[in-house]
């Protein structure tokens, strides 16, 4: 979500906005069409270095991004015993980088992503697997401070669960990692990225949840420029957030709320995000 340098992953972000998958993460909606709308407003005062200790003395950062997802669940193909679907999702990335004696902002839209996934049902519980391909169609500079694009390829493999706990309790788990490819412009490679998606709900009445969410962001590998780690460390992203989540299902609609404040961050932004999340049945 934020672009920053001296941080972990080319500019400090990633093409995943971890924090997303909290509502019925593991859940594959019935045959249809879906249309999503996320949208997320995340700010940050602080960047941290390898020892968690602040890197910048003169750090800000605001990022809104807005997405349009579609979804298409299929009704007669069924691999593996599981019902297949595939998403398109668009964002627009309005951010805003301010390093004391330097600033950038920027408004267009961000990368592209495609994917597609397999969904399972059981007795009081879902499960899904599917894969997310992100494009480098987002504006993109090089000379520039902040990019609502990243000028490179991505893939991201992931599984996902829900499960019951009792009659009005319902977690959810989604692991991930993001094998990021090279930019052409600076030659410059992410490492790979693990992690977690996560939340608790206790349903109030038939409609209304309340829970706890986050999400937990670890870098596997090391950054590389021309083959060599960045900064001889490779700096490696990590990040905890947690949060309160309110949530209400309605017939063929849905709204979430939700709060993430990271904490023990490393080689990134340290700051809060809040999300306002809507899905519709076409």
């Amino acid at each position: 979500m934020a672009a920053t340098p001296a941080c972990a992953t080319e500019g400090g972000g990633s093409v995943y906005p971890y924090g997303l998958n909290t509502v019925a993460s593991g859940v594959l909606p019935k045959a249809g069409t879906y249309l999503y709308n996320y949208n997320a407003w995340y700010s940050a005062d602080t960047t941290r270095d390898d020892r968690g200790e602040s890197a910048l003395p003169h750090f800000r950062a605001s990022v809104h991004a807005h997405t349009l997802r579609l979804l298409q669940v299929a009704d007669s193909v069924r691999p593996l015993g599981g019902e297949f679907a595939w998403l398109l999702a668009q964002p627009w990335i309005e951010g805003r980088i301010d390093l004391g004696r330097a600033e950038g902002d920027a408004s267009a839209f961000g990368d592209l992503t495609a994917g597609v996934m397999i969904g399972w049902h059981g007795a009081g519980w879902h499960a899904l697997t599917g894969v997310d391909f992100t494009l480098p169609t987002g504006e993109y500079s090089r000379t520039r401070l902040f990019n609502p694009g990243r000028n490179q390829y991505a893939a991201t493999p992931y599984v996902a669960v829900t499960t019951q706990v009792g009659e009005r309790v319902d977690a959810n788990l989604r692991a991930m990692l993001t094998v990021n490819g090279r930019n052409p412009d600076t030659d410059y490679e992410s490492g790979i990225e693990s992690g977690l998606d996560y939340s608790l709900n206790l349903r109030l009445v038939p409609r209304l949840f309340v829970g706890v969410n986050g999400y937990l962001q670890h870098q596997l590998t090391d950054d590389e420029i021309d083959g060599s780690a960045v900064a001889g460390t490779g700096r490696r992203a990590h990040v905890f957030a947690y949060g309160p989540q309110l949530t209400y299902r309605g017939d063929g609609w849905g709204v979430s709320a939700k709060l993430q404040h990271e904490t023990s961050a490393r080689n990134k932004a340290e700051g809060d995000k809040l999300w306002l999340q809507l899905f519709f049945r076409l």
